[in-house]
């Protein structure tokens, strides 16, 4: 069945978009569409201003010619065909526009292939299962499964980041402790591969149920890896996904810089990790350690309701909960003055409320995954660099430079390390190193002078905080280096550029933080499926899988 056929069958649900509106932009620049393909149709535009330019303000396409805006799966490979054969290889592809690296918006960017017109979710009646595509965005995505059917994902908050890199990096979010990553609950995906010989595109449906072996090795490789290695992924399916609970409650506490000591601080993180080995996991919370020049630390946990529980059920619950808390945290010292406070919500309403994305900044940032509490000395690495500025760095501007310590475990360590391609399966919890700034730059070009300064303090303060937290282990978290069994390398969904890549020849440094044993060493493994699906690596970018 074609996928336009497939699609007409479907109950579709979501923000609609250009897949359900005249294709012509405010800007007056009208698409053109092209002939019919035996494939699908291909219709594409001139680059406006933004095409340019991601959520992160550091990366840009200079040389970008084209726009591509497929409406569905055969649509893709229409446009995937005619971009190659224009544009050449240069040809990259967006959703939700997020990633922190430079790997869509960067100078070998010819073509993008937009998603965004894929926007939809539902049920699709021919494979009996939800679905959502690669252009949907987080928050029409939840908001279409639960209010049309009751079931969500365990995916991520921020609102606007796209389902298409997200979920095929695996899928980390606020309801991951009690249903695993979304990459768990994907019984299949549609893909669009590349036959270079041939020079064409193919949309392929498949699962652990494929009949061809090659079909279920990508199927296990585009669930986590799946981030511009392998095709171009359309459509994410779910046999099952979790069911929505009915309410969930927020608990949120900060404390003062001014009353942390080194040694409270080292007591707040040393009971936040015993607490998170405890916690039930219907419950995540995270602790937001901003830099000094915020004025405070804060800690935020969702409580979500137990199935069927009335709302008075889920009210005591939470008292009694947020209670022991309180006392668990009572030796770090007092609470920020006015700084604590408990939320009752619905569930829609809860993720709405910690759904934001922020302004468009340049940003940084670098991950780590613990499976064990923090050690000492990587706590005393963290005061010290949280309490450090930059030299001509105001310190208020260091404010929203965090080290976000989110809890983990739960469901997601119910799974084998080698069933997807993401193998930390072990993890107690997972940092998020972040850095932020901005400033007047036109767009596209940062002028030389007090711009390029800005940008070099903070990527040098993010670099120092990183490798002396780490520095037992080699200046990473990398568990080969690593005798106390405390570290569990790095997160492929927040890519960092430092670590290696394709150009510098540390690739292999970089894609084992990711993927450990499963980039090169297990039976299964992310090269060999590269090189069976991808041999002349039409898909790259700086820290794409390599093909030998």
């Amino acid at each position: 069945m074609s996928d336009e056929s497939a699609l007409s069958r479907r109950a579709l649900l979501g923000a609609g978009g250009l897949a359900g509106a005249a294709l012509l932009g405010s800007s007056g620049i009208a698409p053109v569409r092209a002939a019919s393909t035996p494939t699908g149709q291909v219709v594409s535009r001139a680059v406006l201003p933004s095409d340019r330019q991601g959520f992160n303000r550091r990366w840009f396409a200079p040389n970008l010619q084209r726009v591509y805006i497929p409406r569905t799966s055969q649509d893709v490979a229409a446009c995937l065909e005619q971009a190659v054969a224009r544009e050449g290889r240069g040809v990259k592809v967006v959703s939700g526009r997020h990633c922190y690296e430079g790997f869509v918006y960067s100078d070998d960017a010819n073509a993008i292939i937009d998603m965004s017109a894929l926007d939809h979710a539902g049920w699709d009646p021919e494979h009996q299962a939800y679905f959502i595509q690669a252009g949907c965005e987080n928050w029409a995505g939840y908001r279409a499964l639960l209010n049309s059917f009751g079931r969500t994902l365990p995916g991520g908050s921020c609102a606007s980041v796209g389902a298409g890199g997200h979920i095929a990096g695996g899928g980390y979010g606020l309801m991951s402790r009690e249903h695993g990553l979304t990459i768990d609950h994907v019984t299949a995906v549609d893909i669009v591969t590349w036959d270079d010989a041939r020079s064409r595109a193919t949309v392929r449906h498949i699962s652990e149920s494929s009949t061809d072996p090659d079909e279920r090795d990508l199927f296990w490789a585009v669930r986590g890896a799946g981030g511009g290695n392998y095709g171009i992924i359309t459509t994410f399916y779910f046999a099952d996904p979790p069911v929505a609970p009915a309410y969930a409650s927020l608990w949120n506490i900060a404390w003062d810089w001014s009353d942390l000591t080194e040694a409270r601080f080292s007591r707040l993180l040393s009971e936040y990790s015993q607490w998170v080995a405890e916690m039930p996991t219907r419950y995540f919370t995270l602790l937001k350690l901003n830099h000094s020049g915020s004025g405070q630390v804060s800690m935020l946990l969702q409580m979500a309701s137990e199935p069927d529980a009335s709302l008075n059920q889920h009210l005591a619950e939470v008292g009694d909960y947020v209670t022991s808390s309180q006392k668990t945290f009572a030796p770090v010292g007092k609470v920020a003055r006015g700084q604590q406070s408990v939320q009752h919500l619905t569930f829609l309403e809860t993720v709405w409320t910690l759904s934001g994305n922020g302004p468009n900044q340049f940003g940084k940032y670098k991950s780590a995954y613990l499976n064990a509490a923090i050690a000492e000395d990587q706590v005393a690495a963290i005061y010290k660099w949280l309490r450090t500025t930059p030299d001509r760095i105001p310190a208020a501007q260091m404010g929203p430079s965090l080290v976000q310590i989110d809890s983990y475990g739960g469901a997601v360590n119910n799974v084998s390390p080698t069933a997807t391609a993401l193998p930390q399966r072990s993890a107690l919890l997972k940092l998020q190193f972040q850095t932020y700034w901005n400033n007047a730059s036109r767009v596209g070009s940062l002028a030389p002078g007090w711009e390029t300064e800005q940008e070099q303090a903070h990527l040098s303060w993010m670099r120092n905080l990183y490798s002396d937290t780490f520095a037992s282990t080699g200046g990473t978290p990398n568990p080969a280096e690593d005798s106390r069994g405390i570290v569990g390398g790095c997160y492929y969904n927040y890519p960092d550029v430092d670590l290696g890549t394709n150009a510098d020849g540390r690739i292999d440094e970089a894609l084992w933080l990711y993927f450990l044993d499963n980039y090169r060493n297990s039976p299964r493994n992310l090269v060999g499926v590269k090189q069976r699906w991808d041999p002349t690596n039409l898909f790259r970018h700086a820290q794409s899988i390599p093909t030998r």
